[in-house]
């Protein structure tokens, strides 16, 4: 049965990967049925994009939610309204997905996380690097044992966009909207990579900073200060006993966008880089396959088309009841949340912080 689903916020997010990924499903799924944004150039990109008429195009969500004419809600909003969005939609019934990181701090992800709970009600947050075919077939590889036991993880997500010229003071500049800047909007999916691998993170040293310390606003002449980080470097136990070193930048010149994973096993060593494209450079095995040195394996068709990102179909799959591997959840989200909070609080105490003492202080 064709799901309903209504999107809450239609900015460039939603605007491309949502909709983008929504668009590679069997049109029997799933159907955009109505959009929220409180801006009218969204909201009239929205009705040529899903071909939708005036009334279903809204500039509030409570209103859309309201309405009936949506079974599911896609939240992609700034960082600070979504477990206030999630928590209506989950009220009035609706099945949510939410862009990540599912808030700002762990407390009010921990209540987005009881309602779904007691509302027995689906809630799907939208780690995107779960849902690529290659980082797929990577987990898989790395699940089979092939590499053995995991000594180190090695992970870099560096990009230039804190440097395009003119860019001004957007939401992700300002801690009120974004929480954290680099490490909950890249970070957030690189941490989350780690616990999907089954290498949870325990406890961390973290610390951050700001290279362009002020912007033009967004609606005058004049500048204010960036409170949210440029940059962000987690040195991390994980509860393997292994180690894990995350890099995360928005100011690395001439990088469109760095992904790189790297895992060494006490049988070898597995890598995953966005820029070399599908498929994994690979150095495991018997002594005469690691005597061969460094390998590049395809991607098996089996994960499906390369390019392609599977998240929309993973959260119409979790809400049908349908789960698999890849499926990411509030509890992936919280468990995300903590890590950030963490990086933040090692950060400002210049100190190692273990997860468990964050959750040990949930009010929630």
């Amino acid at each position: 049965m064709k799901k309903k689903i209504g999107i809450i916020g239609y900015g460039w997010v939603a605007g491309a990967n949502h909709r983008s990924s929504y668009s590679q499903m069997n049109r029997d799924e799933v159907e955009i049925v109505a959009v929220c944004d409180v801006c009218d150039k969204a909201l009239a990109r929205a009705k040529e994009d899903f071909g939708l008429k005036e009334d279903c195009l809204f500039k509030d969500y409570k209103e859309m939610i309201d309405s009936g004419l949506c079974e599911m809600v896609d939240i992609c909003t700034p960082n600070s309204l979504h477990c206030e969005q999630a928590k209506y939609a989950l009220n009035a019934g609706l099945a949510v997905s939410i862009e990540k990181p599912v808030g700002v701090n762990s407390d009010e992800v921990a209540q987005v996380k009881a309602l779904a709970e007691k509302k027995g009600l689906p809630v799907f947050v939208c780690f995107t690097w779960r849902h690529m075919p290659t980082t797929r077939f990577l987990k898989d590889v790395i699940d089979s044992g092939a590499v053995g036991k995991v000594f180190h993880c090695y992970i870099k997500c560096i990009k230039e966009s804190g440097l395009w010229e003119g860019r001004k003071l957007e939401w992700r500049f300002q801690k009120e909207y974004g929480g954290t800047g680099v490490l909950c909007d890249l970070g957030s999916h690189m941490i989350d990579f780690l616990n999907w691998m089954n290498e949870d993170i325990i406890g961390l040293y973290a610390n951050q900073g700001i290279f362009i310390k002020e912007r033009q606003k967004l609606d005058s002449d004049e500048w204010a200060k960036v409170t949210t980080d440029d940059y962000a470097n987690i040195m991390a136990d994980l509860k393997s006993g292994a180690t894990a070193n995350i890099e995360l930048s928005r100011c690395a010149k001439t990088e469109e966008q760095l992904v790189e994973f790297i895992i060494y096993g006490e049988k070898g060593y597995i890598r995953y880089c966005n820029y070399v494209g599908e498929g994994l450079e690979i150095c495991y095995g018997s002594k005469e396959e690691i005597k061969k040195g460094k390998q590049r394996v395809s991607t098996p068709s089996s994960y499906g088309e390369n390019g392609r990102m599977y998240q929309s179909q993973s959260f119409v799959d979790m809400v049908n009841g349908k789960t698999d591997n890849f499926t990411s959840t509030i509890d992936d989200g919280l468990r995300a949340q903590m890590v950030i909070d963490a990086a933040v609080k090692s950060h400002v105490e210049k100190r190692y912080v273990t997860i468990e003492e964050i959750k040990n202080s949930l009010k929630y």
